[in-house]
């Protein structure tokens, strides 16, 4: 399979939390990860509180470019999508086979959030 973004041979990665792991596809050469279905969200709802979040993402128009997806045999378009958790993360994702490709730091900006925004959501359970 290779990479939507820059063609190039995806290779494998492994993705381990405390209660799931899950192997993906990994550019090396551009840093971008493919999800296979529902492999995302066995991992999405991590979160590590940074007391400053801090985003490497790609510029708005690059992750505006369209992409192909790897994975189907009739490489359709990806879709765009704004994740709910960090509307500056366009993600990509295929209509067919419901794989998802995020850019490199993508992953790691919905993954991170702010302390403050942590702690209350934390009073807001409790209350």
């Amino acid at each position: 399979m290779n990479c939507p973004r820059c063609q190039q041979i995806l290779s494998t990665r492994t993705i381990n939390d405390y209660n799931a792991s899950v192997e993906v596809d990994n550019c090396p050469d551009c840093g971008g990860l493919w999800f296979d279905k529902d492999e995302l969200a066995q991992i999405d709802m991590i979160i590590e509180p940074r007391l400053v979040e801090i985003r490497h993402l790609p510029s708005e128009a690059e992750q505006l470019k369209s992409l192909h997806c790897p994975s189907c045999n009739n490489s359709p378009r990806l879709e765009k999508g704004v994740h709910p958790r960090d509307r500056k993360v366009i993600f990509d994702y295929c209509p067919y086979c419901k794989g998802i490709w995020l850019d490199k730091g993508e992953l790691e900006a919905i993954q991170q959030e702010n302390w403050l925004l942590t702690i209350s959501k934390f009073i807001r359970r409790l209350t």
